[in-house]
C-alpha cells in the first residue's frame, strides 16, 4: 500500500468532519461577564505589544486561567506578592510551584460561580509588564468575544475559542505577580522586542510595520490601509509568519553552514534548532508549525538516506495540529497552508499539460494551479476572489526572498552598527513600495474582485472530486479530459443558483437593516445603520451581501436620515468602489427643503461623488418587477415635518400573496397618516392589502411610541420584525408594544434574541429562519 499515512489522516480528517455534524459543539458563552470588572489569575503564555487607541499597551495572553472570587483577591495577592522561584521559602512564603499546585487543586473554590468557561484572557495593559511564564493577577473590564448574529460576519468567539481565549481585559492593572518565570521563552521574546526596535530605528513607521509583521510576527503596528491593500489584492498572506518564511531564513542558515563545512549532522540539528526558536518567537502559527514539521522531515531524511515524500510530511503535518486542536480544521489558516501544499505537491502530475514555452506563460498556469488549490478556501471565508492575485503572487513570491534577506541583514547591521542598517533595507524598503503601486494598480483595474458568495457544502465536495479526477487524468496522460475536469470544477463552485424572494432582518445593535431579493436576480436594502456598533458596513452589512453573492443592490431605501439607519449606507458609499459594492439608486425621503438636514444633504453628496443616482421617495410612487412590488406610502411630497421620526419612508411590498409593510422609525403625526391611508385603502376595498399582512417591521426599534393601536388594528400582522440592540440605554423593544403585537396574535422576532432572520415564500408557504 503506498502512503498509507496520509490515507490514515485521510479517515482522522473524515472522523472530524462527521464528529462535527453529528456531535454539536456546546458553545461557551460568556456574555453574563460583558463589562463586568473581573479579577483573574493567569499564567502568562504569550505577550505582544499593538497600539489600541492610538496608544502603545502590552498585550498578555493569559492560559489556564480562574476567574476569581471577589473575597478571594487579597488572599491571593498577599500570597503571591510573597512567592520565591527557588524552593526554600521563608516563614508566611511560599514557593511558585506550591502556589500553582493549590490554585490548581482549589480551582472550584476560588472561581466565580458561572465564569469557569473563561480559561484564556487578553490583557490590555499599560503598566508594568510581567516575565513569561509568571503567574499574575490582573484586574480590569471584561470584555467577552462576541459569536457572529448574521450570516457572513466573523465570529470572533469560534475563532479565538480556537485559541484557548474567551474574552479582552481592558485597562487591566497587574495587582500581582510570582517569582517563576520560563527563561527561555522569555529571552526569545526580548529579543524580538529588541530587533523590532532596531527594525524601527532604521526604517520608515510604515515599512518598519510590514517588515515587523514579515520578519517577527509582531502585526500590532501594521498601518490598517497597507493590510487592507493587501488584503484586497490576495497578497496579505506575506504579512503573516508562513512556510514560505521559515523555509528561505531555513534553507538560507542551512546553506550557510554548508559552506562553512560544517558537519551534517550538526548542521541540521543547528538549523532545526533555529527553526524551532524562531517559531516560538513568532507565536508558531499553524504554518510555521507545518513548514517546521516538514521541512525538519526533509533535512533528517536526507541524513538517513532516506527519499523525502512531501505528501507523507504534510500528512504528519496535519496530524500533529489536529491531534493537538481539533478544530484547526474549521480555521481558514489550517485550510490555506495545507491546500497550498497539496496544490504544490499535485504539480509535477499536472504541469506536463503547461505550455512550457514562454516560461514566464509556464509560470503563469503554475500560479493559477495553486491558487485553484485554494480557491474554495477563498470563497467560502471571504466570499470573493481577487483574479490579479495570480498574477501579483508572481512578482511578490519569488522577490520575498530578497526583502527576508534585506531585512535579516538590516537587523543583523544594525546590531552592530545602526547606520548601516538604514543602508541594508533600502531594498527591501523598494521591493515593499513596489508592492504597493502594483496593488494600486491592480485595484484600480476592471473586475478586480469576483463576488461569488459562499459555496454550498455540495458545491465544495463536486470541487475536489472533480480536481482529484483531473489530477488521475492528467496522470494518465488525457490532456482533453484534464482540462474539460478543471473547468467543470470551477464552473461548479463559483455558479449561483436563482436568488429566490427573501427579507432578511439584519442584527446590527440598535439600528435599521432589511435586504431584500425580488426573485428575479434585484437585490435591494431598506436603511443601514447603528448607535451601538461601529463600522457597521465593514463587519456585518458588505460581508452578509458577499456572502449572499450579491455585486449590486439596485435600489437602498433610506428612510430617514439618523445615524442609526444611514451610517452604514454612508460607510459603503465612502469606500465606494473599494468594497466591491455597486448601488443603482439611493431613495430618500421626499420632505421639504427646511426638513433636510446636515446628515441628508451628506448623503446625497456622496452618491453624487461616486456616480450613484439619487431619487426622491414620495407617496404613490412604485417599484415593480415581476411578483415583487414595492409602494411608498408616506411621505408625501415635500412633506414638512416637526420630527424626522415622522416623516420615515413607508415601503408596502407584495410578493403573491406575501405581504410586508416597513415603518423606518415612523411615530406621531406620520403614524396617524399612515393609519388614516390604510384605512382608507381598506374600505375601498383594495386588493393589495389583505385582510391580514404577513409581516410588519415594528416602527422605532419597537418604541411604545410606535406601532399603536390604530395601526395594527387596520393591517392585523401575523409576524412582527423588531430590530434594537442587546441591552440597549432606550429600553427597546418596550413592554408595551411587544404586548400590543402579542395580542394581535404576532408572532415576534426580536435581532437581540434571534440574531438575522431570513422570510423565504415556498409557494403557499412562509419559512422563517433565525440565525441565533
Amino acid at each position: 500500500m503506498r502512503r498509507p499515512l496520509c490515507l490514515l489522516g485521510l479517515a482522522f480528517v473524515a472522523v472530524l468532519l462527521l464528529g462535527s455534524f453529528l456531535i454539536p459543539q456546546k458553545k461557551k458563552d460568556c456574555s453574563r461577564w460583558d463589562r463586568e470588572r473581573l479579577a483573574i489569575l493567569g499564567v502568562v503564555e504569550g505577550k505582544e505589544h499593538k497600539l489600541s487607541q492610538e496608544k502603545e499597551v502590552s498585550v498578555l495572553s493569559l492560559g489556564q486561567v480562574i476567574v476569581l472570587k471577589s473575597d478571594q483577591v487579597n488572599n491571593l495577592m498577599q500570597i503571591l506578592n510573597h512567592s520565591k522561584k527557588d524552593q526554600s521559602p521563608g516563614v508566611g512564603e511560599h514557593t511558585a510551584k506550591q502556589i500553582r499546585t493549590y490554585c490548581k487543586k482549589n480551582r472550584e473554590s476560588l472561581c466565580l460561580p458561572g465564569a469557569e468557561g473563561i480559561e484564556g484572557v487578553l490583557c490590555y495593559s499599560e503598566g508594568e509588564e510581567p516575565a513569561m511564564g509568571s503567574l499574575v493577577l490582573m484586574e480590569g473590564k471584561f470584555f467577552a468575544f462576541s459569536h457572529a448574529t448574521n450570516p457572513g460576519e466573523f465570529d470572533a468567539a469560534d475563532y479565538y475559542h480556537m485559541l484557548g481565549q474567551q474574552g479582552r481585559l481592558m485597562q487591566a492593572d497587574l495587582l500581582a505577580k510570582d517569582g517563576a518565570a520560563d527563561a527561555f521563552r522569555e529571552g526569545l521574546y526580548q529579543c524580538r522586542r529588541y530587533l523590532s526596535l532596531l527594525l524601527r530605528a532604521c526604517c520608515p513607521e510604515r515599512e518598519a510595520a510590514v517588515l515587523g509583521a514579515m520578519l517577527l510576527g509582531e502585526k500590532g503596528f501594521l498601518d490598517e490601509e497597507i493590510k487592507g491593500l493587501y488584503q484586497q489584492n490576495g497578497i496579505v498572506h506575506i504579512l503573516a509568519i508562513s512556510g514560505l518564511h521559515l523555509t528561505l531564513l531555513g534553507m538560507g542558515f542551512y546553506r550557510i553552514l554548508e559552506r562553512l563545512h560544517a558537519p551534517k549532522l550538526v548542521n541540521i540539528i543547528l538549523t532545526i534548532a533555529l527553526m524551532y526558536c524562531y517559531g516560538i518567537m513568532t507565536g508558531m502559527g499553524v504554518s510555521v508549525v507545518r513548514a517546521l514539521v516538514m521541512f525538519s522531515m526533509k533535512l533528517l531524511a536526507g541524513l538517513i538516506g532516506r527519499s523525502y515524500d512531501l505528501f507523507c510530511a504534510m500528512t504528519t503535518a496535519a496530524l500533529l495540529i489536529l491531534v493537538q486542536q481539533p478544530l484547526s480544521l474549521f480555521h481558514s489558516g489550517f485550510l490555506f497552508s495545507f491546500g497550498a501544499i497539496c496544490g504544490i505537491g499535485f504539480l509535477p502530475a499536472v504541469s506536463v499539460h503547461f505550455p512550457e514555452k514562454p516560461k514566464c506563460l509556464k509560470a503563469l498556469f503554475t500560479g493559477a494551479w495553486i491558487s485553484l488549490a485554494t480557491l474554495p478556501v477563498y470563497l467560502y471565508f471571504y466570499y470573493e476572489f481577487p483574479p490579479y492575485s495570480v498574477l501579483l503572487n508572481l512578482l511578490v513570491i519569488p522577490c520575498m526572498g530578497i526583502v527576508l534577506a534585506s531585512g535579516v541583514l538590516t537587523l543583523a547591521a544594525a546590531a552592530v552598527f545602526l547606520p548601516l542598517g538604514r543602508v541594508t533595507v533600502c531594498p527591501g524598503i523598494a521591493i515593499l513600495t513596489l508592492y504597493e503601486k502594483c496593488c494600486e494598480v491592480c485595484a484600480g483595474l476592471p473586475g478586480k474582485k469576483w463576488i461569488t458568495g459562499r459555496p454550498e457544502n455540495w458545491q465544495l465536495v463536486s470541487f475536489l472530486g472533480l480536481l482529484v479526477a483531473a489530477v488521475i487524468l492528467a496522470g494518465k496522460g488525457k490532456k482533453k479530459c484534464f482540462w474539460g475536469a478543471v473547468f467543470c470544477a470551477v464552473f461548479l463552485l463559483i455558479c449561483r443558483l436563482p436568488q429566490q424572494f427573501e427579507i432578511t432582518m439584519l442584527d446590527i445593535g440598535q439600528g435599521d437593516c432589511f435586504y431584500l431579493a425580488d426573485g428575479r436576480g434585484g437585490n435591494y436594502l431598506i436603511d443601514g445603520g447603528s448607535s451601538d456598533k461601529k463600522d457597521v458596513e465593514i463587519y456585518q452589512i458588505v460581508p452578509f451581501l458577499k456572502y449572499r453573492g450579491v455585486k449590486r443592490l439596485d435600489a437602498v431605501f433610506v428612510t430617514h436620515s439618523d445615524a442609526d439607519h444611514i451610517n452604514g449606507i454612508t460607510g459603503i458609499l465612502e469606500g465606494y468602489g473599494e468594497n466591491g459594492m455597486e448601488i443603482g439608486c439611493l431613495y430618500l425621503p421626499d420632505v421639504a427643503e427646511e426638513c433636510r438636514n446636515e446628515a441628508y444633504h451628506e448623503l446625497e453628496e456622496l452618491a453624487r461623488d461616486a456616480g450613484v443616482s439619487v431619487g426622491y421617495l414620495h407617496a404613490g410612487q412604485q417599484l415593480k418587477k415581476g411578483k415583487f412590488m414595492l409602494t411608498c406610502l408616506h411621505p408625501s411630497e415635500n412633506y414638512v415635518n416637526q420630527d424626522a421620526n415622522a416623516g420615515s419612508t413607508v415601503l408596502f411590498l407584495t410578493y403573491e400573496n406575501f405581504t410586508a409593510l416597513f415603518t423606518g422609525d415612523l411615530e406621531g403625526e406620520g403614524e396617524e397618516l399612515v393609519t388614516q391611508k390604510l384605512a382608507r385603502m381598506r374600505a375601498a376595498g383594495d386588493s393589495c392589502l389583505p385582510q391580514h399582512i404577513t409581516l410588519l417591521k415594528a416602527a422605532h426599534h419597537g418604541s411604545k411610541n410606535s406601532t399603536k393601536e390604530a395601526l395594527l388594528t387596520s393591517v392585523r400582522p401575523q409576524i412582527a420584525f423588531v430590530s434594537a440592540g442587546h441591552d440597549n440605554s432606550y429600553g427597546h423593544p418596550h413592554r408595551e408594544t411587544l404586548k400590543r403585537l402579542a395580542e394581535q396574535g404576532c408572532r415576534i422576532y426580536q435581532t437581540p434574541v434571534s440574531g438575522a432572520v431570513t422570510v423565504k415564500v415556498r409557494g403557499e408557504k412562509v419559512c422563517i429562519d433565525t440565525y441565533v
